[in-house]
C-alpha cells in the first residue's frame, strides 16, 4: 500500500501564515522569555520544508470576458512546486475542496488587474482589464476534486472547476508516482443466483444476480466502483436498466460480493434472454487500473414465460376435494378456455392447444421442481366443463384431464394445486401454467 505525505502537504497550505501572523495573536508569550526570542532561535527553514513536499501542483488557467465572465481553459497537473502565496493581494481567494471538504486556501492576484504606471507624478496604478487570461496554481493533493475561485471585491464566485480528470489523467500517465495507487480491479463471476423456475406473462418476477470483484494490486486497498447493466431480448423487460454500487477499501487479493435484485416482466409466451454485465472502476481520481482486459464479464439467463391459464380441479365439486387414497386414482382437473381478460388472464387461451402427455399436476413447489402426477390416459378430453362458479357451463370446449392426486406430492395442509404443460400453436410451442384451490382428504 503507497503511503502518501497529505500531511505535510496540508501544512504547508497554513505554515507561512501561521507564522507570519501569530505574533498578532493578542494571548502571544512575551519575548523575554528565552523560548519566544527572535534573537537567539535559528531561523526556520522553509526551503527545506518546501524541499521535502511534492514538486507537483495545479494549474487552472481561465480565460475573463469580463470580470463576471470566466471561462476555465485547460487544467491538468505539472511537475512543479506551487509558489508560495504569501503576501499575496486578497483580489481573489482560492479553495481546494475533497470529498471531505476544504483542503486549503489562500489569496492569490486575480487576472483582470493590472499594475500601471499614472499619466502625471509616476505613480503606481492599478486597473481591471476588459478582458483577460491568467490561472492559480495549487499544490497538489490526490484528494483534490474541485477548485473554487472567488473574486473577493465583487463577492462572486468566478470559477468552480473539477479536478478529478487532470489528477486521473496524470496518475494515468505516471503510475509509480507516490501519490497514485495502482490496483488491478477485476470482475470475477457474474452469475444468476436466485430466479424463479418460470416467468408469467403480465407478472413481474425478481432475479437475484451477484457479482464477485477483486484487487490484484500490486497497491490497495481501493475504492471499487461497480456498474452492472441488464439487456433483454424481445419478449421480456427488464428493470432497472442499470444498477451501480461503490465497494470501498477492496485489499489487494480479496473478493468482495455484490448483490442486486432485479425486477423481470414476460411480454410474451417463449423462452426470452436477459444478459447481465458487470464492469468495475476505480473511484478516487489518483488511482489507477492499468489492466483493462478483465474489467468486464457477462452472464446470460433464460427465462421460460409461460401463459397464465385457470384450472377448475374436480369439476361441479364445492369444495375442490381430491383423495390422496384410492378414491383420487383418477382426479379430474378441467383447463378453461378463456378470452383475454376473463379471469384476469392477461391472454386468450384455447384449452385444446393442451399437450396431455407434457401435463404435470400437483404441489406447486413439485411441479415447479419438474415433478408431479402425469395424464393417467395421456390424452385430453375436450368437453363443456364447470366454470369456476361449479354451476356454468359456456359455449367453449375446455379441456378435461386426470390424474393420480398420491403423485402430485400433496400434504394434508395444501390448498392449491398446480398444472403445468406446453401447448402447441401454429407460432409454436409454449409453457402454460395455472393453480386452483383444492381441499387434500387423506
Amino acid at each position: 500500500m503507497r503511503r502518501t505525505t497529505n500531511s505535510r502537504r496540508r501544512l504547508a497550505w497554513w505554515l507561512l501564515p501561521v507564522a507570519v501572523g501569530g505574533a498578532l495573536w493578542a494571548g502571544a508569550p512575551a519575548l523575554s522569555d528565552p523560548a519566544n526570542d527572535p534573537t537567539i532561535q535559528p531561523i526556520p527553514d522553509f526551503a527545506a520544508d518546501a524541499a521535502a513536499d511534492e514538486a507537483k501542483s495545479i494549474v487552472v488557467r481561465v480565460s475573463f470576458n469580463g470580470r463576471a465572465n470566466a471561462t476555465v481553459i485547460d487544467i491538468e497537473v505539472v511537475d512543479e512546486r506551487a509558489p508560495s502565496h504569501l503576501g499575496a493581494p486578497p483580489l481573489s481567494k482560492v479553495d481546494v475542496l475533497g470529498e471531505a471538504g476544504l483542503i486549503g486556501t489562500f489569496n492569490d492576484w486575480h487576472p483582470m488587474w493590472e499594475l500601471g504606471e499614472e499619466a502625471a507624478g509616476g505613480g503606481e496604478t492599478r486597473r481591471l482589464n476588459p478582458q483577460a487570461s491568467g490561472r492559480w496554481i495549487a499544490p497538489f493533493d490526490r484528494d483534490a476534486t474541485t477548485i473554487v475561485v472567488t473574486d473577493i471585491a465583487a463577492a462572486d464566485e468566478i470559477v468552480r472547476a473539477d479536478l478529478t480528470a487532470a489528477i486521473h489523467e496524470f496518475c494515468l500517465a505516471s503510475p509509480d508516482d507516490e501519490d497514485c495507487l495502482r490496483a488491478d480491479l477485476a470482475v470475477e463471476a457474474v452469475t444468476v443466483s436466485a430466479a424463479p423456475p418460470i416467468g408469467l406473462v403480465g407478472a413481474d418476477a425478481t432475479i437475484t444476480v451477484e457479482t464477485v470483484v477483486t484487487n490484484n494490486g500490486p497497491d490497495g486497498p481501493a475504492d471499487v466502483g461497480l456498474t452492472t447493466t441488464a439487456a433483454a431480448g424481445p419478449g421480456v423487460t427488464v428493470t432497472p436498466a442499470t444498477q451501480s454500487a461503490t465497494l470501498p477499501g477492496v485489499a489487494v487479493n480479496a473478493d468482495v460480493t455484490e448483490s442486486d435484485q432485479w425486477t423481470v416482466r414476460c411480454d410474451t409466451p417463449g423462452q426470452h434472454t436477459v444478459t447481465f454485465t458487470s464492469t468495475v472502476a476505480t473511484v478516487h481520481a489518483a488511482d489507477v487500473d492499468l489492466v483493462a482486459a478483465n474489467n468486464t464479464r457477462s452472464t446470460t439467463h433464460t427465462i421460460d414465460c409461460a401463459v397464465p391459464v385457470t384450472v377448475n380441479i374436480k369439476p361441479g365439486g364445492d369444495p375442490n376435494s381430491i383423495n390422496l387414497g384410492a378414491g383420487g386414482n383418477n382426479a379430474p382437473l378441467a383447463v378453461l378456455t378463456t378470452t383475454a381478460g376473463e379471469y384476469g388472464n392477461p391472454l386468450a387461451f384455447d384449452a385444446r392447444t393442451v399437450v396431455a402427455t407434457t401435463a404435470r399436476f400437483g404441489n406447486r413447489t413439485v411441479v415447479l421442481g419438474g415433478g408431479g402426477g402425469a395424464e393417467t390416459h395421456d390424452r385430453r378430453h375436450d368437453e363443456r366443463s364447470y366454470e369456476l362458479d361449479e354451476r356454468t357451463r359456456d359455449a367453449d370446449l375446455d379441456a378435461v384431464l386426470h390424474f393420480r392426486a398420491r403423485d402430485g406430492g400433496f400434504t394434508t395442509g395444501d390448498t392449491e394445486g398446480c398444472l403445468i404443460g406446453k401447448f402447441a400453436v401454429p407460432a409454436g410451442t409454449f409453457t402454460f401454467f395455472g393453480c386452483g384451490p383444492v381441499r387434500i382428504v387423506p
